[in-house]
């Protein structure tokens, strides 16, 4: 699927799902309802590729660029 055919018109629904998972994930861990900053409905953040970690106290994230799969440096 290429930018240009994404389904847009379906963002609202798709991050509320995504909201609402992530609130059931996180329930045993923490009671707190998570802050959600909206993007545009198109573009890269709708469907960007990204990894969540941690190592001791320390989390890390990074993002991958789209047509390379490798870390994007922006």
């Amino acid at each position: 699927m290429t930018p240009e055919h994404l389904p847009t018109e379906q963002y609202d629904a798709q991050l509320a799902e995504k909201v609402a998972r992530l609130q059931s994930m996180m329930a045993p861990f923490s009671g707190l309802v998570p802050e959600v900053f909206r993007s545009p409905a198109s573009h890269y953040r709708m469907r960007a590729e990204f990894r969540l970690w941690h190592d001791g106290d320390d989390l890390y994230h990074i993002m991958f660029d789209q047509q390379t799969k490798k870390p994007d440096s922006r």
